[in-house]
């Protein structure tokens, strides 16, 4: 990492993107550092805006931990992406193996494993756009402690070692901070990408726990509902609504938005009053008044009708569907007391 941040403070930048770069290497997870060792030997790095840019989609690399050269990364291979058992592993010409896949991937070795380029690193940051940058694909950081590394290490979640049988985030970051399991650890710092979600560190008695709701919330803004469109949108909108600020309850809003009715700003007014003038029976698409007719004034006032309440994203309304609790606990119902 000391290499790391003497490179990217002598490349030429403004003062904004380089405590922008002061800001993201600050908070690198342990296996982003090792990632982008590699990545820089494969995507040339000139300037900050180079390095920020690249920061920006280093989750577009594979890394394949403690593959430092040809043998060992024929050992990763055979072991992760065969599904070789110990029992053959040792009748595998590793080594040949290894170069092969080198010269097929074109990867790059350092001293803490191999990365390869997965996805094209695309142009994302245009030099005025630092605002609109999210550091990678995260949805919670927590930075823990070690008597190795008292001043902690970042890790992003979510990890998806169990679902891979590679060592991702976690992994990594035990073995790096010289601990068997996360209660050895300390846990200084936790932080969640949406702002509402504040005090993230008190909220849950061990790291454990936080890390696997942290997965879970990771897993739901990864997937999006089997990609249904505008469902970060919904969720931040739901957040906002009921006031959300604890990690547990946002989890809940994930897997209860069909009790939030949404119309997003983005959405197609004219598209959406064509649906509800249809669904109400007001006027008949095809006909000469459909053909007339005002979709985006009607849009608005179904939004109007309905109460919908403006918020940063759209509209949007609790409906009467049951909210089920899983991770949260339910609001306790009002009792009366008579003294």
């Amino acid at each position: 990492m000391r290499d790391l941040n003497y490179m990217w403070k002598r490349l030429e930048g403004t003062e904004e993107e380089k405590a922008y770069l002061d800001k993201r290497f600050n908070e690198m997870s342990v296996k982003e550092q090792y990632v982008l060792e590699g990545a820089i030997q494969i995507i040339g790095i000139y300037t900050a805006a180079d390095m920020i840019n690249l920061t920006e989609q280093l989750s577009g690399f594979d890394f394949y931990y403690k593959a430092t050269d040809e043998k060992a990364l024929g050992e990763y291979v055979a072991k992760h992406k065969e599904d070789a058992s110990d029992e053959i592993l040792p009748f595998i010409n590793t080594e040949k193996l290894g170069t092969e896949y080198h010269d097929d991937f074109e990867g790059a070795f350092t001293n803490k494993g191999y990365t390869i380029e997965r996805k094209t690193v695309k142009q994302i940051y245009d030099g005025s756009n630092l605002d609109k940058l999210t550091g990678d694909n995260w949805t919670i950081k927590i930075k823990v402690g070690s008597k190795k590394y008292p001043e902690g290490l970042w890790i992003n979640l979510p990890d998806y070692g169990s679902f891979t049988l590679e060592p991702d985030e976690l992994d990594i970051a035990l073995d790096v901070l010289g601990l068997e399991k996360w209660d050895e650890g300390n846990l200084l710092d936790a932080k969640c990408i949406f702002p509402n979600i504040t005090e993230l560190k008190n909220q849950y008695d061990s790291i454990g726990e936080l890390i696997e709701s942290g997965n879970n919330l990771g897993y739901a803004c990864d997937e999006q509902d089997q990609g249904k469109d505008f469902y970060m949108e919904h969720l931040e909108s739901a957040m906002e609504i009921e006031g959300c600020s604890r990690l547990d309850f946002a989890l809940d809003i994930s897997q209860n938005l069909d009790c939030y009715d949404f119309v997003p700003k983005g959405a197609n007014f004219e598209k959406y009053g064509r649906i509800m003038a249809e669904k109400h029976g007001i006027v008949k698409l095809d006909s000469i008044l459909g053909e007339n007719f005002d979709y985006v004034k009607y849009a608005m006032a179904v939004i109007e009708k309905e109460e919908l309440e403006s918020c940063k994203h759209g509209f949007i309304k609790r409906n009467e569907e049951k909210f089920y609790y899983e991770f949260s606990k339910e609001p306790d119902s009002m009792e009366i007391s008579m003294e």
